[in-house]
Parts: structure tokens; sequence; C-alpha cells
């Protein structure tokens, strides 16, 4: 156990930050080298406010923001945490006493036009959604000394990724609720032409309500805003090209790893099937001792199925085809949408075990199908085929006169009429004739078992293979990553890797 000196709370093992007033506990850290646990134990500090990471301030570093009023009604209270853009604070409103949080860019970043923008879209672009699983952004502006920031609602709970350091693997319900939580916010924003491109544990608040976990998106700061058209203008391109990398690597698309630019929604899909696969396992699909080397398994590795990696956990093979499909490295294979996404997980939460299982309904009605939708001459020559068949077998079975008057009437397709003993008949066919007239006559040939128009003498030609089929190869086993690499953290050396935290 760990506590906070100065509010004496008590927290388990590994936490070294109190999440209530930034106070470094006395407790030992978990069992894990130092490079391996920096990066994940920055997220601690972030249970009140909506930032993806944090750094906490030193007790002798004086700050002129606290207790000061921004734009006249914003009391600024304390400071909770620091992320790569900005520093978050827990603010009230003076006029009607709500409790708020302030996110205000960084002093260095206060001239660069480029860092404004960002903070300014991730309010326009939060605000514009209006979904209850999305952070409710309300005001925007700028302070005396000329820092932008944007205020948003104060979320009393703590980031996914503390629940996941601490708890996982999640119950495999739990897990669902809160994908489909995220999903459905995500969905939200997608039908707006807004896709998030960061969706990491990070920027994942759970806000109690209840016994029950209400999950709220954070961090639209990289999101991008598809224009009707795809014109991205020169102030757009800026902001979304500003040198640094758009995304984490744990959870980055392999179309955002190979710096692809005609990024879509569908890296959001991937990046929640990445989450849904550490709340269930308790690790990411790709970890490796750097920064390349997780790109690296991205690009060339597949994932481990959840029930491979962790099979004392009896993960449902329903769960884990809905989360492999989310992680199809061809975006083309993954889920089309969102809504798709969060159907199935709704399904999951359900009961329904049969999610992500061939729907035997469609494979039998597929032939049916094919057969309505082809040509009405096709059904006509078939029933011209049976009929000639037909009438041929009944007229062998008939006196040798006869015989010969059924195959005419068959053959032209009069109806058979009792023939006379000998001599012409009245509209019909000499018996000379018959076998002439029987023999050009093109359904004749079909009954015959030839095709009308076709060269008998040409030979058979026997299909070889596709020249563009190859044979498949198996893909050779990732290297065991080692100890510190296991929960997919970064050494501290590699902060790079994490520009917005």
């Amino acid at each position: 156990m760990s506590t906070c000196p100065t509010c004496q709370t008590e927290y388990p093992a590994g936490v070294t930050v109190c999440p209530k007033d930034g106070t470094a506990t006395d407790g030992p850290a978990l069992d894990m080298p130092a490079a391996a646990a920096e990066p994940r134990a920055t997220a601690l500090a972030t249970a009140a406010a909506p930032a993806a990471a944090t750094r906490t301030p030193t007790p002798e570093s004086f700050d002129p923001l606290l207790g000061s009023t921004l734009a006249g009604r914003y009391l600024i209270i304390r400071r909770i945490g620091e992320g790569g853009m900005g520093a978050v604070y827990e603010a009230k409103h003076t006029l009607i006493g709500k409790r708020i949080a302030v996110k205000v860019l960084l002093e260095k970043f206060h001239a660069k036009s480029d860092f404004v923008a960002r903070l300014l879209q991730e309010a326009r672009l939060a605000s514009s959604i209006g979904h209850e699983n999305i952070v409710d952004v309300t005001d925007f502006g700028t302070t005396d000394d000329g820092r932008s920031f944007v205020i948003m609602e104060f979320l009393d709970g703590e980031p996914l990724a503390q629940l996941v350091m601490r708890d996982a693997p999640l119950p495999v319900e739990r897990s669902l609720r809160i994908g489909r939580q995220v999903a459905s916010a995500l969905g939200a924003a997608h039908a707006k032409g807004i896709f998030h491109r960061d969706v990491k544990p990070e920027n994942v608040y759970l806000v109690k309500r209840g016994d029950a976990d209400f999950v709220k998106v954070v961090d639209f700061g990289i999101s991008k805003a598809v224009k009707q058209g795809g014109d991205e203008g020169p102030e757009t391109y800026r902001l979304t090209h500003t040198g640094l990398l758009l995304g984490t690597p744990l959870y980055m698309s392999p179309e955002q790893a190979r710096g692809e630019e005609d990024l879509d929604h569908r890296v959001d899909i991937w990046a929640l099937g990445v989450l849904l696969y550490e709340c269930l396992t308790g690790e990411v699909p790709f970890h490796a001792n750097n920064y390349l080397g997780i790109i690296s398994q991205v690009l060339t590795h597949q994932a481990t199925p959840p029930s491979r990696l962790r099979p004392e956990l009896g993960i449902p093979t329903a769960v884990e085809t809905v989360v492999m499909r989310a992680m199809e490295k061809d975006r083309s294979k993954r889920y089309r949408a969102m809504g798709d996404l969060e159907r199935d997980l709704e399904r999951l939460l359900a009961g329904d075990q049969n999610v992500g299982l061939p729907d035997p309904s469609v494979a039998t009605q597929a032939p049916l199908s094919a057969l309505e939708t082809g040509p009405s001459r096709w059904h006509l020559g078939l029933a011209a085929i049976v009929a000639l068949v037909v009438g041929l077998a009944f007229a062998l079975s008939r006196s040798p006169a006869e015989k010969l008057h059924a195959i005419n009437a068959a053959a032209v397709g009069a109806p058979a009429a009792p023939a006379p003993a000998s001599g012409p008949t009245a509209g019909g066919l000499l018996p000379a004739e018959a076998p002439s007239i029987i023999a050009t006559h093109p359904l004749a040939a079909v009954a015959a078992g030839a095709r009308p128009n076709s060269k008998a003498a040409r030979p058979a030609q026997r299909r070889g293979p596709h020249p563009d089929r190859k044979a498949g190869g198996a893909d050779s086993p990732a290297a065991e990553p080692s100890e510190s690499a296991r929960r997919g953290v970064l050494p501290s050396g590699s902060r790079e890797a994490y520009p917005d935290q």
C-alpha cells in the first residue's frame, strides 16, 4: 500500500501520485523497471479532469493562474495536471458556482498559431458533436497574458488507463460496456465527419454513475474534420501536419504507422479494438522495447488472439471475433462503420453468442436469389428442354407410327395427336421428313446432350492455376518481448512517442 502524506489517502501499491492533490505518495512502486513503469504512472494523476497524461508540479513552483479569475467568471482553484499541450485546472464559475475544468495552453506554445488552432479545434469539434459520452466543451478565451484556454465539464472520475493499470484484465461484461459507450461516442463524431485519431485509455474517462461506468471521451486536439469534397485548405494542413506523430504507437493503425495521408474513421475502429484487447487481457497486442519496435510490430505481425494469450480467462469466441475484426490490418476487412461495431457489442452484452458467425439463411438463399435475378429466357429454355424430353420418352412407348408423329409434334412444339396408320396428315409432316427436321431442330440438339452452335470436335480445355495465385507462407513468430515491455509501455527515453501526453 502507498499513502498520500497530504490527505492520508491509501492507494494500492504502484500508485506513486495522489490523484486528489498531486502529492507524491510514500509507498513502494510496482515491481517493474523504472523505465517501463514511468509512462503509465503519469496517467495516475489525472483522476479529476480530462487530461491525456500529467506531470505533477513541484511544490516550490509558482503558478500565477492559481487564485486568478479568467474572463471575469472562472476562478482557478487548483492545478490538476499538465499534458503535452496544456495544463488542466479545477475552477468554479463565479456566477453560478458550478465546478468546471479549464485547459490552458502552455506558455511556451501560446505564440505558436498551430497549437492555438489545435486547442480551438478541440473546443469546436467536441462541442459540435453533442453526445453524452463526449466531454462537454462550453467556452473558449484567452488569459491576461495571451494564453488560450477552453472551458469544459469537470470529470470526477479516473482515466481508463489508471483502471487498466490497476485492475486489468477487466471482466468481459465490464470491458464490453466500456467499449460500447466509446463506440457510441465515436460513431456520433463520425456522423459529423469527425474522427478522433488518438483513441487510447488515457483519453477515455470513467465517471461513476451509481455502480456503473459512464464513459467520457476527451482530447479531440488532433482530430480531423473532413470537409465536403475532401478539400484541405492550408490552415487545416498546418494544423494536422505539425511534425508531431498523430496518434500513440500502441494504438496506432497500420495506415497511420505507414504515414498514409488518406486516413479515415477506420483508424478509430482499429484503436477501439486495441483498447478492448487491453481491457480483456491486461496487455496491448503489440509491444517492444522502443518506439520503432512497436511500429514494426503493428506493420508486420499478427496479434495473438486473446483466448490464446490468456486461455485461463475463458474469453468467449464471439467476443474475440469482434475484437480481432476491429483490428484487421487491411482496413477494408474491418467494420465498415463504428455503428456496426457498436451493434455487435450490444448483441454480445445481450448474450448473443452468434456474433461474427456466418448467417446460415444467407448461404441458403444465395443460389435462389441468383436464379431469380437471371433472365426469363433461361427459364423458358429449361421448360422447353423438360417438355421435349418428356415428349420423347412418351413417344418411345407407342407404336412406330405414333412414335414418329409424337416426335414431330415435340420438335415443332405442336400438341401430339393420334397419327393415321399411313399417308400424310393434314398440317403434319411426312414420315420421311421427320428425321431431318428433328436433327436440325435446336431443342433436339440440346436433348441429345450438345449445345446449339457448339463445336463437338473441340477438345476440353483444363484450367490451370490462376497466374496471380501464390503459395501462402506462415509469418515468422514475433520475438519474445522483454519484461519491461509486457504491458506495452516504452522506456522513459522514448517519451517522444507520446506527444500529447
